[in-house]
């Protein structure tokens, strides 16, 4: 009987124990092997495991084009948030140095400072980040195992799914992965009005972790539930659409930019809208203003769908630029996959 009581004894005192302190970070052990994979959009997930290319990129062809958004209850949970901006003396700026494009020449990188915001600054504040799209803008803080931190902007594009740029997660120099990350959709004064979500994994291109090309900088992120709420049910989130060309469109890029929350003493949304004045068959670019902390931002076209993702900026022919991936046929079913 005796015995009987220490099992149960036990037994109860296991399930006051929270779970995570009996698991591993599920994002510590990133090992790749370049020569594993076959394609430049091969998926590669946290655990450095691959799914590759040819066998999903014909998955995705019941969804036409697009994915559908959705508005989400719109139930609030506020949290504060004590920003790694403010307060981690290890906290670094994620933002890639410049990339230089001359045309017909090859592309290289350039160690200047990043001009990021061309000319006079046309960033407004968001005042409501409780409606669509800019519920589904959310804000990232990233932890590496060596104690370092930064921070990225993302966007709910499926139930716990979000989109953002691959330097966000992976250092392609030292293959290094993140060890935790946590996501707060629609911020504003330093509250994330629908609680705070785990990521659990990520999916990156394989061929941003052996080369860091710009083309391929976007990730996936996987986030956990928080009080049986997945993040996209509640915030909403935006649905993402294929794109051969973006010349002359108009899109919007919000986010998180560290320059304007360090003015203003805490954590809100900005953005802005312009036109594409330059693309390629992989890439875009605009002369939006954009700032250190926006990288992972949506490029959203009039319809608020996903087009793209911003990465940082670019020197094309002498002349400073914002870019980054747009959604072409291979990105848009990489995410797809993502997505299921």
């Amino acid at each position: 009987m005796k015995k009987i009581t220490l099992k149960f004894f036990f037994m109860f005192i296991f399930l006051l124990v929270p779970m995570n302190v009996f698991a591993e970070d599920q994002l510590r052990s990133f090992t790749f092997d370049s020569n594993d994979s076959s394609h430049p959009y091969d998926m590669v997930n946290s655990k450095g495991e691959i799914i590759k290319y040819e066998d999903f990129k014909n998955n995705n062809l019941q969804l036409i084009n697009e994915t559908p958004s959705f508005q989400g209850t719109g139930i609030i949970s506020p949290v504060q948030i004590d920003s790694l901006i403010f307060h981690s003396k290890s906290f670094i700026d994620l933002t890639p140095s410049p990339v230089i494009i001359e045309d017909n020449l090859s592309k290289n990188t350039n160690e200047i400072t990043p001009y990021i915001v061309i000319g006079e600054d046309g960033r407004t504040i968001v005042e409501n980040t409780q409606i669509a799209p800019f519920s589904s803008i959310t804000y990232i803080e990233l932890n590496w195992a060596d104690g370092t931190s930064g921070t990225c902007t993302g966007t709910l594009i499926g139930r716990n799914r979000v989109l953002t740029n691959a330097h966000c997660v992976i250092d392609a120099g030292t293959q290094r992965g993140i060890s935790s990350a946590t996501v707060y959709p629609g911020v504003s004064d330093s509250t994330g009005w629908f609680g705070s979500y785990n990521v659990r994994d990520y999916f990156v291109p394989s061929n941003w972790i052996s080369t860091g090309s710009t083309s391929e900088d976007f990730a996936v992120l996987v986030l956990d539930g928080n009080n049986n709420r997945h993040a996209g049910d509640v915030a909403g989130f935006l649905g993402i659409r294929q794109v051969n060309n973006l010349l002359n469109e108009n899109v919007g890029i919000f986010g998180y930019p560290g320059d304007l929350i360090r003015a203003g003493g805490v954590v809100s949304q900005f953005g802005m809208r312009g036109n594409v004045t330059r693309e390629d068959t992989s890439l875009t670019f605009y002369t939006i203003d954009t700032a250190p902390g926006q990288s992972g931002s949506a490029l959203l076209n009039a319809n608020n769908q996903v087009v793209g993702v911003h990465r940082g900026s670019y020197i094309v022919n002498g002349n400073t630029m914002n870019g980054g991936p747009k959604m072409n046929s291979n990105m848009f079913n990489f995410v797809s996959q993502a997505l299921q």
